[in-house]
Order: structure tokens, then C-alpha cells, then sequence
């Protein structure tokens, strides 16, 4: 019988790592096709339209010139972390250590916060 205790414990070990790799190969593709996405290309096709053009502008102004504070930053992190039942925690990881290099928000420079949080909010279920 305790060989067929240890027979379970591995397996449920196997599981639980193929869980794991699952779960980081899904991020890693999320990552990867987010950083690649066209939506840089997109938004000057949208902006040469008059109507939109008047709408979009002040939006990314905005988005520009609002500050954040390390504690706003790490609050919407955490927020974006725990999300969908923790889904989005390695991406924001990922995201994080991308913006400061060494995986820590006090690795990241203040004036890229901006950046770092239009990029944590961009994370969808997609």
C-alpha cells in the first residue's frame, strides 16, 4: 500500500508541474503576442479620420501626462495581479521586470510608470 501512496504522490506532483508549465507557456504566449500586436500602427489609421481624431488625442495626452506614485502603482498591480482568480500574476511579473530589469517596481523608474500601468491594464482574458 505505501508503495501505491508514493505512486499517487508522484503523480500528483507530475500534475501539478504540468499545471505549471501550462500555465507559463499560456504567459508566455500572452506576453510575446501582446508586445507584437500592431496597435501602435493602429491608432494613427484611426487618428487620420476626422471625428476620432479629436477623441483619441486628448485620451493618449492624458495618458501621457498623468503621474502615479509608487503606492498608485503598486496598487493597480496588485489589483491586476489577483484578477480572474490570480490568472494575470505571471504577466504582470513579466511586465514589471520588463519596465525595471530587475523584477522589483523599485527597479522602475518613476517617469516609466505611466507606461507600466497603460500596459498592466491592457491585460484582457483574450
Amino acid at each position: 500500500m505505501s508503495k501505491m501512496s508514493e505512486l499517487s504522490a508522484l503523480l500528483d506532483n507530475l500534475i501539478s508541474c504540468g499545471e505549471a508549465l501550462a500555465e507559463t507557456s499560456r504567459a508566455l504566449k500572452d506576453f510575446y503576442s501582446n508586445t507584437d500586436e500592431p496597435a501602435p500602427a493602429a491608432k494613427p489609421r484611426i487618428k487620420e479620420k476626422k471625428a476620432p481624431a479629436t477623441e483619441t488625442e486628448p485620451e493618449t495626452q492624458k495618458d501621457e501626462t498623468q503621474h502615479y506614485s509608487k503606492e498608485d502603482v503598486r496598487g493597480i498591480l496588485a489589483a491586476k495581479a489577483s484578477e480572474a482568480g490570480g490568472r494575470f500574476r505571471t504577466e504582470v511579473k513579466a511586465i514589471v521586470r520588463k519596465y525595471g530589469n530587475g523584477g522589483s517596481l523599485t527597479d522602475v523608474p518613476t517617469e516609466l510608470y505611466p507606461d507600466l500601468v497603460k500596459e498592466v491594464e491592457g491585460l484582457t482574458d483574450g
